[in-house]
Parts: structure tokens; sequence; C-alpha cells
């Protein structure tokens, strides 16, 4: 059988990490095996190696929640207040890095270009030299 047709695994039960690689069919009792060797040779672990625990084939990569879209975060600085003022969109930019979100501003400029389509903001000036600012209240309720 090839390397192609095995399944790899780490199982890490408290300090000690396990690699099981086996055929498919024979995985679920490689790592029963695995885990009751971790047992005896670390009694200390104990019920930490149970098969129904968190220790059970632990992903290689923990899963992260998805970083916020650029739209995302400007829409949380409508929310704050942050554009009762006109801002411009280096100023978008600059406060976007200072919150530790580094996107491009050509990324910010679309962003910002949508929620204005959208209504959530209100573009003013001319071209290259526009500020954003949120609407009136009477826009906002009027559609």
């Amino acid at each position: 059988m090839s390397g192609k047709d095995k399944i790899k695994v780490e199982i890490m039960i408290g300090p000690a990490t396990v690699r099981v690689e086996a055929p498919p069919d024979q995985i679920e009792e490689a790592v029963r095996n695995a885990v009751t060797a971790l047992r005896s040779a670390l009694p200390e672990l104990g019920a930490e190696a149970s098969l129904s625990g968190p220790a059970m084939a632990k992903p290689e990569k923990a899963r992260r929640k998805p970083a916020p879209t650029c739209s995302e975060l400007i829409r949380g600085l409508i929310e704050e207040g942050w554009f009762d003022q006109p801002r411009t969109l280096s100023e978008v930019v600059q406060e976007l890095a200072k919150r530790g979100y580094h996107y491009d501003s050509t990324a910010v400029a679309h962003s910002l270009l949508d929620l204005v389509r959208e209504r959530a903001l209100v573009r003013e000036g001319i071209p290259r030299r526009y500020v954003y600012r949120r609407p009136p209240p009477a826009a906002w309720e009027g559609g």
C-alpha cells in the first residue's frame, strides 16, 4: 500500500504527542492502540487520555474565527460615530491601521464606495478629495 493510501493523525494528550499512520480501514484501531500505549506509559494522564475527549485526533491547525472584512470594520466605525465628522480615505486607512487592520487604500476605497451605494455613508467633494460622513438622520428613515 502506498503512502497515498494511508491516513496520518497527530494525537496530543497532555505533554505527549503521537503520530499514527494507517490505512483508512485500520486507523481507528491504530489510534486506540496509541492511546492505550500512552495510558500505560504515562499513568498520570489517566482519564485525560480517553477516546471520547478532546484529545482524539486534534486537527493540526486550530480553526480561527474569520477576520472581519474591510466593509464590516468600516460599518463598526459608522456605528461608533467615527463618521459623525467628515473623514478622508487616508484617515479611514490610518484609523483601521491604528486598530490593527492593514488594508490597501484601494480596498478601503472600494468598501467606502459600496457603503455609499448602500446609503450607509455620504460622499462629498471632488474626485481624489472625497470626504465620507454619516448621512443625516432624515436620510436613514426616508430611504
